[in-house]
């Protein structure tokens, strides 16, 4: 069993004011992760936080950057909206391929040729409602954004309100989501010809007119007036807001309808936090408290409520019977009751501890930066899907390809950086099913970035591209895409 150790950590910082659901720390670990920042924000206010006036018809909106990294040379994005309430009007740019990028700072670098498709995309694009972003500011000449922390317009919008919502909606940034008729649209950004991940995401939120009654389970302060749930007085009498005794807590295991196995809590109150082990066996997975790093840091089943009133086996908590061992296990995900929470909670895990295993260990703490966080109560009988325990999936084929031909032909020109371009965004269907040929710079991903050292490539005396190249083979990295099918050319050898 491999050793992994997750942790995911607060962010919050130049943001603070926001409420949780508007700020997502993306990428915080990963490899690719840099500390540039996407947001929404409204025209209006300037801020990613709108009240609609009564009667207010439309609001205009830009997409942003915070640019810390020196060398943006591109970036793909999606940001989608609830359809029900607004509709994203026609582009205000008069052609000459600047759809919805006029009096912008990504405007301002371009340097023919360039390449933008932006635009709205909806049910007759096979995607959810929303738009679009895939952007290069030349082919061939260094155009970059303005680095050093430096605020970036990148895309100009107006939102029609078609019907005023019930509650707060948010516009908001999104990652393989959205399409355009093909492949759904990554959020990422170009940095010297290598796909990136921005840092955090600040997603704008519209709020219908009048301020509204206070939810005493959404952790969000819905009246305005600074007190959050239960610390709101108008949260006084609600259920889940009484102090509940000790009593009607407990794990145990099930399964979701990917038929992978799930971790699910019972918990009478709110609660903040859980930490809990489990022992895995030839065919069998079943909890344990005396998993840990060492004797003296065993983890202990254990859930803290929002009243610091803590639930173990000798204090009420009861755990489920063992299930079947869903394999190889690689990794701990957040199951649906603390999913929202991700960017203000703490989640850790050990799938290999030094003492009690082979199992793994998990720590969890809900709100570590004020917004109020609590996994919500359970009633009788009930409980929250908290984490979903993954396994080894089956490898995937491989076949030998020709890394950057994209159209199969045996040879690197420009038209294969157009062509990764025009399928990575959805506007061509691919010419074989080898999303590995595609991922020109061999970063595990296939996007905009890769059309980048095909061009350095043909035109300016670039690095060759990662193997295979100049010829075919396998791929002697490993990453998640794969080649299912050779080119013609690879085919016949």
């Amino acid at each position: 069993m491999r050793r992994l150790f997750g942790w995911v950590a607060v962010f919050l910082l130049c943001c603070a004011y926001l409420p949780a659901q508007q700020v997502e720390n993306f990428c915080e670990g990963a490899a690719n992760c840099i500390p540039d920042r996407m947001e929404v924000i409204f025209d209006s206010t300037g801020n990613s936080a709108l009240t609609l006036a009564d009667g207010q018809a439309s609001f205009d909106v830009t997409v942003q950057t915070v640019t810390e990294s020196v060398g943006v040379q591109g970036w793909s994005y999606g940001l989608a909206h609830d359809g029900g309430a607004f509709s994203i009007a026609d582009s205000a740019c008069d052609g000459a391929g600047l759809d919805y990028l006029c009096g912008t700072d990504a405007q301002a670098a371009l340097v023919n040729p360039f390449f933008n498709v932006s635009t709205r995309v909806g049910a007759a694009q096979n995607s959810p409602e929303g738009f679009i972003s895939a952007v290069v500011l030349s082919f061939i000449a260094p155009a970059t954004l303005t680095a050093g922390g430096q605020s970036n317009s990148l895309a100009k919008l107006t939102y029609n309100v078609d019907a005023v919502p019930g509650a707060s909606s948010l516009i908001r940034l999104a990652d393989d989501e959205l399409s355009n008729n093909g492949p759904t649209v990554a959020l990422n950004i170009t940095v010297a010809g290598e796909a990136k991940l921005p840092e955090t995401l600040v997603h704008a939120e519209v709020s219908p007119p009048g301020a509204a009654a206070e939810d005493c389970a959404n952790g969000v302060d819905d009246d305005g007036d600074g007190d959050v749930d239960c610390d709101d007085a108008d949260c006084a009498d609600a259920a889940n807001c009484e102090v509940v005794p000790v009593g009607d807590y407990g794990f145990s295991f099930g399964t979701d309808g990917d038929g992978q196995t799930v971790i699910n809590m019972s918990n009478a109150a709110p609660a903040l936090a859980f930490q809990l082990g489990v022992s895995v066996g030839e065919d069998t997975v079943s909890f344990s408290g005396a998993l840990g790093t060492d004797a003296n840091r065993l983890v202990e089943l254990l859930i803290t409520d929002s009243r610091g009133g803590s639930h173990d086996v000798g204090n009420g908590l009861t755990v489920g019977a063992a299930a079947a061992a869903p394999g190889e296990i690689n990794g701990i995900v957040r199951g649906s009751a603390i999913a929202g929470f991700e960017g203000g909670d703490f989640l850790a895990f050990d799938l290999d501890p030094v003492v009690g295993g082979p199992g793994f260990f998990v720590g969890y703490v809900s709100d570590l930066d004020d917004d109020a966080n609590q996994i919500p109560a359970t009633a009788d009988g009930a409980s929250n899907q908290i984490l979903t325990v993954t396994a080894e999936a089956p490898p995937l084929p491989v076949e030998d390809f020709f890394r950057g031909d994209a159209d199969g032909n045996g040879r690197i020109n420009v038209a294969d950086a157009v062509l990764i371009i025009q399928i990575v965004v959805g506007n061509l269907n691919a010419v074989y099913n080898c999303p590995d040929a595609l991922d020109a710079n061999d970063d595990g991903s296939a996007n905009i970035a890769d059309a980048v050292p095909v061009l350095r490539w043909v035109f300016q005396r670039g690095a060759a591209l990662p193997a295979p190249f100049l010829g075919c083979g396998a791929d002697p990295t490993d990453d998640d895409l794969g080649c299912e099918e050779s080119s013609a050319t690879c085919a016949a050898g």
